[in-house]
């Protein structure tokens, strides 16, 4: 455990301070290249959290519809009000944070690996890391420029960017280069040059990097069914996905040192009333559900998404200091098996799996009573496709407050579910439909002729319903 907080204290000054100052496309991507991967490793996953943690979750949260703006603070109605441009930090910052961080940071790891024996841990663990941080990226701005980006040995001032086809192309390619690696190799690598101390997701432990990888994968592979039915199908088969959450858990609860949401919104603003309770979330959960407690303080009152409330009237969501920022679940799995056997009309494992889903995010978050829940108000119903998958989607939108909230915003932009209207408020604000996409950050544009021209926020990619 010393050794952890050693690394966060020192990646905390590192990383998580002066965050303005980092820049986007253009920068030397070769900026940690005397480091040690032991040093490295650390820091693209501390990285990966600070930003899928903040900026990212707390645009999930509210698109996702879990919670709305407290009337008497107001310092997020512009993202409730989906009122914000092409400038703002939210977009900014996740974009140059991963491209001119993160993705060089990995690279190096993987030239520094390169042709030398004992180290194909650390090329699991930095592969695995990349293709989350490029499908984050392609996820929310769908273009991405690889090929002359930041993992390429030439880079280029102005990449080229691949469309968001092509960049699913390439995240799939490389997990499938994970897939193909000897686990047994693998693991004696470990074994003999140890990342337990630097790895701090999995702690060193491979077959969960291995699971992480086929979890991923199979996400992506859901993004278009009818192509990947076959792959999906072997996929199941071989049924080696997550067994234990993917997950930053490293914080403390100390200044710089926290989880990423809590550090901003409740230890460095002036108010901590600003993230309130979205009623949305009683259209899908039962208002007994123990889970309402720990997802917000006092339970689940509150009010429609778009509506500015007092805080009498809806309650704050509950952050803590050591929260974890989850880069996947073991429900997540279960919920994408369920949908995957869903999707294949097997309605016997769509079953299963979805329980086995409630349950293990029951367990996530310290609760009891899922078996309860199941033979009552969550019990699944067998029928035709759509019914199945609107279960199922519906009670992982309602597990995924305070866990992953951005990948319930990319499961409606996805699959339609929850449906707006009957689960979500149908609301828009300023713009002519809902967003399913983060805009180009300015900085891309202004350092790199070949970024791509700024496309709505209403603008849908190939992937979306």
């Amino acid at each position: 455990m010393k050794k952890y907080i050693y690394i966060i204290s020192f990646l905390a000054a590192f990383t998580l301070t002066g965050c303005s100052k980092w820049l986007a496309v253009n920068e030397n991507p070769n900026y940690v290249s005397d480091a040690d991967v032991q040093l490295l490793m650390p820091t693209a996953q501390l990285i990966t959290a600070d930003k899928v943690g903040y900026d990212i979750s707390l645009v999930g949260y509210f698109w996702s519809q879990y919670v709305i703006q407290n009337k008497t603070t107001n310092q997020y109605t512009t993202i409730m009000n989906n009122d914000l441009s092409v400038s703002t930090s939210y977009f900014t910052r996740p974009w140059s944070y991963t491209y001119a961080r993160t993705l060089p940071t990995l690279k190096t790891i993987l030239d520094k690996c390169n042709g030398k024996d004992g180290y194909s841990n650390f090329v699991l663990e930095a592969k695995a890391m990349e293709a989350y941080n490029l499908y984050m990226l392609t996820s929310l701005y769908d273009k991405v420029a690889y090929k002359e980006g930041p993992m390429s040995d030439d880079f280029n001032a102005n990449p080229s960017f691949e469309t968001g086809l092509q960049m699913q192309e390439i995240i799939l390619g490389i997990l499938e280069d994970v897939r193909s690696m000897d686990a047994a190799a693998v693991a004696a690598d470990e074994a003999t040059n140890s990342s337990a101390t630097a790895d701090m997701v999995f702690s060193g432990d491979t077959d969960s990097w291995f699971q992480f990888a086929n979890t991923l994968y199979l996400k992506l592979l859901l993004r278009d069914f009818t192509t990947n039915k076959t792959k999906i199908q072997s996929l199941l088969a071989e049924d080696n996905f997550l067994a234990a959450d993917a997950a930053f858990d490293k914080f403390l609860d100390a200044a710089d040192k926290s989880n990423p949401l809590y550090e901003n919104d409740r230890r460095g603003l002036n108010t901590k009333l600003n993230i309130r309770c979205c009623s949305d979330i009683l259209n899908v959960l039962s208002a007994n559900d123990p889970r309402l407690e720990y997802y917000y303080v006092g339970g689940g009152k509150g009010e429609p998404y778009g509506t500015n409330t007092d805080p009498e009237v809806s309650n704050l969501l509950n952050i803590a200091a050591t929260d974890a920022v989850y880069f996947s679940t073991v429900d997540e799995v279960h919920f994408l098996k369920a949908e995957a056997y869903a999707r294949l009309n097997d309605a016997v494992n769509a079953k299963s799996s979805y329980e086995a889903a409630v349950t293990a995010a029951f367990t996530r978050c310290g609760c009891t009573g899922a078996d309860t829940f199941l033979a009552g108000d969550y019990a699944f119903t067998a029928g035709t496709t759509e019914q199945m998958l609107e279960q199922i989607l519906n009670q992982k939108w309602a597990a995924n407050v305070r866990c992953m909230p951005i990948e319930s915003w990319f499961d409606i932009n996805r699959t339609g579910y929850p449906a707006v209207g009957t689960v979500l408020t149908d609301f828009t604000g300023v713009l002519d439909g809902r967003p399913v996409r983060f805009l180009y950050p300015e900085d891309s544009a202004i350092n790199n002729v070949n970024s791509p021209e700024v496309e709505p926020m209403t603008a849908k990619m190939w992937w979306h319903k």
